[in-house]
């Protein structure tokens, strides 16, 4: 007959686990009691409508989106809260954002403006004389423009002319004379229109090289100062 035996020895170490065990439990559960005791003494800390500065455990509603500050249980500040920004404030804010962009494109768009003008241009003179050749050019595309516009206009007189002259002498008008008639309208608009575009091209020429030469005078300037 086989029998078990217990020592006394081996009550005495299981009674030590189970005494470092609940040690430990009480441990765990007296912090996480401690944590809860901490985070019920944080306080709210706002001034009211009246001015009045106020503390409380918890941020009434009407506060909420409104500034107040988080303390601790030793009064010092965790967290700072500012006021909910109106409508108008996040307009005005956006606007503003809009404008520091818009500015820095223009910065930049400069810079660049500068740094070609540097690299293409030798001399002052150089961009009048590339201006004057340009503006020539303009001028002469003008000029031939304006010949072939009289030659069409009175191309048109005289093929209205046969035209008034075949319905007073009762005849119709053949498709072949209406077919000359609208291609010669069609290159008097064409004509007209690229006067137009070519008169255009002239003020952007010479706002142009008017910008060119102020940027690199002041590149220049800038340049000898440094």
């Amino acid at each position: 007959m086989v029998g078990i035996c217990f020592h006394f020895s081996d009550f005495s170490n299981l009674e030590k686990y189970m005494n470092k065990f609940l040690i430990l439990i009480i441990t765990m559960m007296l912090v996480l009691i401690s944590s809860d005791a901490s985070a019920a003494k944080k306080l709210y800390k706002w001034v009211d409508e009246h001015g009045n500065i106020t503390y409380s455990d918890k941020v009434p509603p009407s506060q909420i989106k409104k500034k107040h500050e988080e303390l601790n249980k030793h009064g010092v500040v965790l967290e700072k809260v500012a006021n909910a920004k109106t409508k108008e404030e996040i307009k005005a804010a956006r606007a503003e954002r809009l404008r520091q962009i818009e500015a820095e494109k223009q910065a930049e768009e400069l810079e660049r403006q500068r740094q070609t003008i540097i690299k293409t241009y030798t001399s002052e003179s150089e961009i009048t004389r590339l201006k004057n050749e340009r503006m020539a050019a303009l001028q002469r595309n003008i000029e031939l423009a304006n010949q072939s516009l009289e030659f069409q206009k009175t191309s048109r007189e005289q093929l209205l002319a046969i035209a008034a002259d075949n319905e007073r002498n009762g005849k119709e008008i053949s498709p072949a004379l209406k077919s000359r008639i609208e291609i010669v309208e069609n290159k008097i608009k064409y004509q007209i229109q690229f006067i137009e575009i070519k008169q255009i091209e002239i003020v952007k020429v010479k706002t142009k090289f008017a910008n060119d030469i102020k940027i690199y005078r002041e590149a220049m300037q800038a340049a000898k100062g440094s």
